[in-house]
């Protein structure tokens, strides 16, 4: 999450997760109401714009961070369209994001947002819901660019509900059937090995991890120890 109070250890952390084999970066611009966000991601939405956080540091981290990792930029519709469609994605394009999320941003309510992303050269990253149909999954494939973000379990950010996550292996193969080049990630309670190993042998070909360290964030944790708890998670043993 984008937060002014931490600007001296950004960069830091960026290249410690990029140490840990990271291969791009979620980076989550804060809304009032993020209705997909779990309590944890909540409170730190909450304390970043209590704290000043504004669109022109959103486009300062996105330079200092895309210096290292690719940057796909997480938020919602409002603030986007608060800046104006075209002229948001143009900025963030300029300050080095690839890519954009959108979790309130149905199919549907798409193609405009679509056409402002191939113009400003952004991918465009849709959601795909555990609930959704196969066919609906194979339209979301075919129209999200960037890769096809795969929600591994029904309710908000970070939940872990026991049994919770549902069987993503009908989606992932009906996203596979409609766009086979376009890579496959799931998030949303990716929080440890087990989670991490659960998507990659359901057929995904990566994971966000985002509520996992944002706890440990929050709790000052140095960019060495990020570092090392991503790689404990995500590599082999």
């Amino acid at each position: 999450m984008v937060d002014r109070r931490r600007a001296a250890r950004f960069a830091p952390t960026v290249a410690a997760f990029r140490s840990a084999g990271a291969t791009a970066l979620e980076l989550g611009f804060p809304f009032s109401d993020p209705v997909a966000d779990g309590p944890v991601l909540e409170a730190e939405a909450d304390r970043s714009l209590s704290d000043g956080t504004r669109w022109k540091d959103l486009l300062a981290a996105c330079r200092v961070a895309s210096r290292t990792l690719p940057i796909a930029v997480m938020t919602y519709a409002n603030p986007i369209w608060r800046q104006g469609l075209d002229r948001a994605l143009g900025a963030l394009a300029g300050s080095g994001a690839t890519g954009l999320i959108v979790p309130d941003l149905s199919l549907e309510d798409s193609p405009a947002w679509r056409r402002a992303a191939r113009r400003a050269g952004i991918s465009l990253v849709l959601l795909a819901a555990p609930g959704a149909s196969p066919a609906r999954v194979a339209r979301l494939a075919r129209a999200s660019r960037g890769f096809l973000y795969l929600v591994a379990h029904y309710g908000t950010t970070g939940a872990t509900v026991a049994g919770a996550g549902v069987d993503l292996r009908p989606l992932i193969a009906a996203a596979r059937a409609a766009a086979p080049r376009l890579p496959l990630v799931v998030g949303f309670g990716i929080r440890d090995r087990a989670s991490v190993a659960r998507a990659l042998e359901q057929g995904a070909d990566g994971v966000v991890v985002a509520t996992a360290l944002e706890e440990r964030i929050a709790r000052g944790a140095s960019p060495e120890s990020l570092g090392a708890w991503l790689r404990s998670i995500t590599r082999p043993a």
